[in-house]
This record gives C-alpha cells, structure tokens and sequence, in this order.
C-alpha cells in the first residue's frame, strides 16, 4: 500500500512537471512558481506521511530525504535567468 501511494504521488509530481512553463516541460501551462509551490507542497507531504500512516522504518528513512530536498530545492530555485529583468 505505501509502495502503491508512493507511485501515486510520483507519478502527479511527474505530470505538473510536463505541464510546467519550463525548459522539460511538454505543455507550459503552469507557471514555474506554482510548480515550487507545489514542489513544496509536496516536501511537506513526504515529511509528514510516515508519521500519519506508520510507514516502516526504511521507507521512513526514504520520505524524509526526499521531502527535505524537496522543500529546500522549491525555496533556492531561481524563478528567473540571471541577468533579466525582474
């Protein structure tokens, strides 16, 4: 069951991301901030879900690097080239 939401998640994660108005996005439909809210959202979730749903210690120690890199990534990533216009 954790595996199966595991996928589930992953595979969201990787639909808002070809749908993002970025260089590997296929749609560029959203915008790049909303993707890092999202990215963040996300994190959250990963650090989180062990906690809720009593995941085992492995996939604990899985969630928690992810969800950290996750949220930490969302609030570095630079919205903007640097040298343009703001």
């Amino acid at each position: 069951l954790i595996f199966l939401a595991f996928v589930i998640v992953l595979f969201f994660v990787i639909v808002y991301s070809l749908l993002t108005d970025y260089e590997l996005g296929a749609v560029h439909f959203l915008r790049i901030r909303f993707h890092l809210v999202l990215d963040a959202a996300f994190g959250f979730a990963m650090l989180i879900a062990p906690l809720i749903f009593d995941f085992p210690p492995a996939a604990r120690w899985t969630a928690y690097p992810i969800g950290i890199l996750s949220i930490v990534l969302s609030l570095t990533t630079r919205t903007r080239a640097l040298g343009t216009a703001s």
